[in-house]
C-alpha cells in the first residue's frame, strides 16, 4: 500500500464517518452515500457508538447546579470575616498611631575648611613632547 492509498483511504474513511455522524445529528443524508459508509466496518463501530454517546446524553437528569442557593450561615461567616479583618486594621492602625513617638528629625553638620591650595603630587612619569617628532599641532584644534 502506497502513501497515496492510505490518505485515500483516510479520507473516505473521513468522509464516511462525516455521513454517519450527520446521520446522527437528524441531517439530510444521501442515502447511497449513507449506503458506501456503512460497508466499512470501522465506519459501524463509530455509528454504534455515536448511538450508545446520544443514548447515554438523553437518560442524564438535568444539569447539576453546585448552589443553587447560598444559606444564611454561609453568608453570615462571610461577612464575619470581613467586619473581623477590617476592624483587626482599624486597631491595629490606632494603636500604632498612639504608641509611635515622634522623634525629632535626625541633623547632620557638615564642616568646610577654607585653607591652604592643595598641591599637586609629583609626577611619577614625565612626558617631554618635542614639535615636529611626536606632537604636532593643527590649526582648528584645540
Amino acid at each position: 500500500m502506497t502513501n497515496d492509498d492510505v490518505r485515500e483511504s483516510a479520507e473516505l474513511n473521513e468522509e464516511s464517518c462525516q455521513v454517519v455522524a450527520s446521520l446522527a445529528d437528524g441531517e439530510r443524508v444521501d442515502p447511497e452515500a449513507l449506503k458506501l459508509a456503512l460497508e466499512d466496518p470501522a465506519v459501524r463501530e463509530y455509528l454504534v457508538d455515536l448511538v450508545a454517546l446520544r443514548q447515554s446524553v438523553a437518560t442524564m437528569s438535568e444539569p447539576v447546579q453546585w448552589r443553587e442557593r447560598r444559606s444564611f450561615l454561609s453568608r453570615a461567616g462571610w461577612v464575619a470575616a470581613a467586619a473581623t479583618i477590617f476592624i483587626s486594621l482599624t486597631a491595629g492602625y490606632v494603636a500604632g498611631q498612639r504608641t509611635v513617638e515622634a522623634a525629632p528629625a535626625p541633623t547632620v553638620e557638615t564642616f568646610v575648611t577654607i585653607g591652604p591650595a592643595a598641591a599637586a603630587p609629583k609626577p611619577t612619569r614625565v612626558v617631554t613632547l618635542r614639535p615636529g617628532v611626536n606632537w604636532t599641532e593643527k590649526e582648528g584644534e584645540q
